[in-house]
């Protein structure tokens, strides 16, 4: 309930301020088609980078193995982000080591959303606070903590850091959807949520997000960092064939994510694949699909079945909306549910560009969270992951305006506001 009630203020402030940024999808200039998509991105000043082939993780129960090799390998420095975080008996293992890391006096940074005392996944069952991280020597960072009495910061009261990232030792950098939780990395079948991570060898982008974690930490902690303490291997890359990427580092109120995914949808030629997580879509954004399905692009997007009422409600009202934009919009049968929540991120654009990260394809991810994107120009990845966005298409059924009309109810309406705003 106090969540919910949170969440409703905050949200109506959000309403009487209107500051919604997501119209740069349907500016002139990100719709121009005879401007190519990399002169687009260099008009953003987007940050372009080299990176490996990525190794890619969809079971997080592999991807907590590899975390945990990964942070007892490191000898140098740890810095984790993860928007939901907690340890339970699955995870002791990997927090234990991460302690142990810190009393050894190698230095870890752990930055944690402040929702993480209202995960309402099955994860709350299995819920261990980090606060005794802290009393192994890790700096531990919660990002904007909800309470009461923090109302009167209004619309800020909403801002999230929604990343998922690790970097160690200047070497391993990952990026993605999971937790690290147990819902995402260590829960039995039927629990575990169906994810994705991207593991990378980039100098580049590895100093790249190293900065800008930086000068966020700096921003946000009393414990002041300084970048020269950082070091970062310039050799990891050596021998292996690189591929063209764009970094996005989205911040709060900033036009990145509008633009550039707006520019990928006004530049397709034949097809866009989308994993959305929770497509709560505002005008600008419905219309940026519709006018590239208008061109003649083939759009697919799928939609989770969420277990969670709050979520599956909201997203069901908003399903009314999303039919204007005329594309393919699926949704997963009812048993997909026995595999877990689909809570993956992705767009592939024309079998050559693929968008991974931590952003849902959302008014939220778009407008009020911190997020990272990542754009790559790979046709062969693009190959690999439009076979797994195939497979679960396979598990889907058209949504028809029958369906929309039955899931346009009051009921649905309390829950997509504050799904739109606070999901």
């Amino acid at each position: 309930m106090r969540r919910s009630v949170l969440v409703l203020f905050a949200s109506a402030v959000l309403v009487l301020s209107s500051c919604s940024i997501t119209r740069e999808m349907i500016d002139p200039a990100i719709l121009q088609q005879d401007t190519p998509l990399e002169k687009k991105f260099a008009t953003f000043n987007l940050p372009k980078v080299k990176v490996s082939y990525p190794t890619v993780y969809y079971d997080g129960l592999a991807w907590k193995e590899r975390v945990t090799e990964m942070v007892d390998k490191a000898q140098d420095y740890i810095i984790i982000s993860s928007f939901l975080a907690s340890s339970s008996e699955e995870l002791e293992p990997l927090y234990q080591k991460i302690a142990e890391k810190a009393k050894s006096g190698i230095p870890v940074y752990f930055v944690v959303d402040g929702t993480g005392a209202f995960d309402m996944t099955e994860a709350r069952f299995h819920l261990i606070p980090l606060d005794f991280l802290r009393k192994s020597g890790v700096h531990l960072l919660e990002f904007n903590p909800l309470s009461a009495s923090r109302l009167i910061s209004g619309v800020n009261l909403l801002y999230r850091d929604h990343r998922k990232f690790i970097l160690i030792d200047g070497k391993y950098i990952a990026i993605g959807g999971m937790n690290l939780n147990y819902i995402s990395i260590a829960a039995g079948p039927g629990d575990l949520q169906r994810d994705s991570m991207y593991e990378f060898r980039s100098p580049e982008l590895y100093s790249l997000m190293l900065d800008e974690f930086v000068s966020w930490w700096n921003k946000y902690s009393w414990d002041e960092i300084n970048r020269d303490d950082f070091a970062v291997d310039e050799t990891v890359m050596n021998a292996q064939r690189s591929y063209d990427a764009w970094y996005v580092n989205q911040v709060p109120n900033d036009q990145d994510l509008s633009e550039v995914f707006g520019s990928l949808l006004a530049s397709a030629q034949h097809s866009v694949k989308v994993l959305p997580f929770l497509p709560f879509l505002d005008e600008s954004m419905i219309k940026a699909f519709r006018l590239a399905q208008e061109r003649g692009v083939d759009i697919q997007m799928i939609m989770p079945f969420d277990d969670r009422e709050s979520n599956r409600k909201g997203v069901e009202f908003m399903t009314k909306d999303l039919m204007n934009m005329g594309i393919d919009l699926r949704i997963e049968v009812e048993e997909q549910r026995k595999q877990g929540l689909l809570h993956e991120k992705l767009m592939i654009v024309d079998d050559r560009w693929v968008v991974i990260g931590s952003t849902n394809v959302n008014y939220r991810s778009f407008n009020l969270a911190y997020e990272n994107s990542l754009v790559i120009d790979n046709p062969e990845l693009a190959a690999q992951l439009s076979k797994h966005f195939d497979e679960l298409y396979a598990g889907t059924i058209p949504v028809t305006e029958e369906m929309a009309d039955q899931w346009q109810t009051f009921e649905n309406w309390q829950r997509f506001l504050s799904a739109f705003y606070g999901g």
